[in-house]
């Protein structure tokens, strides 16, 4: 028996396996693409894919590399495409894996009133960045043909179904925090600085 279902961070990297990368190409894709929806460092994917072909859901060998020592590169098996289907048909992943934010805000009651004002700025701060950020990188796939090829076609349209689902989601992500920020500063009106919620 395995140890149970896969993560979702596993089921991500099986799907850009959909050709051979590197680890450093896997890195690179979560850097380009994936950056705004979920961070993984370099660790992390090492130890997610050395899992990963622990359980025969990948293959690796090392090829040699043009700018330096030879790299390992990760290729999909017959058991990792599967395992990669059968979470696409399991249908959405719910939103609200993943996102410390709401813990976050739970536990700003802990903060005074200043220090709790100053995180719900950086967090409106936050969302408008990630609006204008996402919204350069559609502006910017908008200037690209569109591909002729079938296969490159469907990948080119869930590409921008994801990036138009992310705009979405940080525009009302956005739209809360100044709602948020707002309705804190009514309720809780500059004044003398008290250590709300920290008891003596």
């Amino acid at each position: 028996m395995g140890r149970g279902p896969l993560m979702s961070l596993e089921h991500i990297l099986l799907g850009v396996l959909g050709k051979p990368q590197s680890g450093y190409d896997l890195k690179q894709w979560f850097d380009d693409v994936f950056a705004f929806f979920w961070n993984a460092d370099q660790s992390q994917i090492y130890r997610t894919m050395a899992r990963l072909e622990g359980e025969g859901h990948v293959t690796s060998r090392h090829a040699a590399s043009a700018i330096g020592p030879a790299k390992r590169v990760y290729r999909a098996t017959a058991k990792g495409k599967a395992e990669l289907r059968r979470w696409l048909k399991e249908g959405p992943v719910s939103p609200s894996q993943r996102s410390a934010i709401y813990a976050q805000l739970i536990f700003l009651a802990q903060l005074p009133d200043r220090e709790a004002r100053i995180f719900l700025q950086r967090f409106a701060e936050q969302a408008v960045r990630a609006v204008a950020a996402l919204e350069k990188i559609m502006a910017e796939d908008d200037l690209k043909p569109v591909p002729q090829d079938a296969a490159l076609k469907r990948e080119a349209f869930f590409n921008r179904a994801s990036l138009g689902l992310g705009i979405a989601r940080a525009k009302a992500a956005s739209a809360f925090a100044q709602e948020l920020l707002a309705a804190h500063q009514t309720a809780f009106p500059e004044q003398e600085d008290e250590d709300h919620g920290h008891a003596a």
